[in-house]
């Protein structure tokens, strides 16, 4: 009886998964400068993708401090392989968007 409340009580404490969607955003979008995070904020679909990687692109060559913040946040994601274009869409199509649609089915 004492593990079923254990249980009962640990699942209730869980994070949802639009909770841990818009943690992980949060974090990306905590990183970018200011220009970046608004062209960000700005996309409206793939092909927006485009300005904000390059302005990311350019972020992390001109900063060391964003380029390590954004490599350690890609690795977490697995997704270091990706392109700077490929990490925006990312962070827009599977965060952004899946937060705004609530489109993000819990299990």
């Amino acid at each position: 009886m004492l593990v079923i409340a254990a249980l009962m009580i640990s699942s209730c404490s869980r994070e949802s998964r639009i909770e841990s969607r818009q943690r992980r955003l949060n974090t990306f979008r905590s990183v970018l400068p200011l220009e970046v995070r608004n062209e960000f904020d700005e996309i409206t679909s793939r092909e927006n993708c485009a300005d904000a990687g390059f302005l990311l692109e350019e972020a992390r060559t001109c900063d060391i401090s964003v380029d390590a913040a954004i490599d350690s946040i890609v690795r977490a994601e697995f997704i270091d392989t990706f392109s700077n274009e490929d990490i925006v869409y990312f962070f827009w199509y599977y965060f952004a968007q899946v937060i705004e649609t609530g489109s993000a089915r819990e299990p």
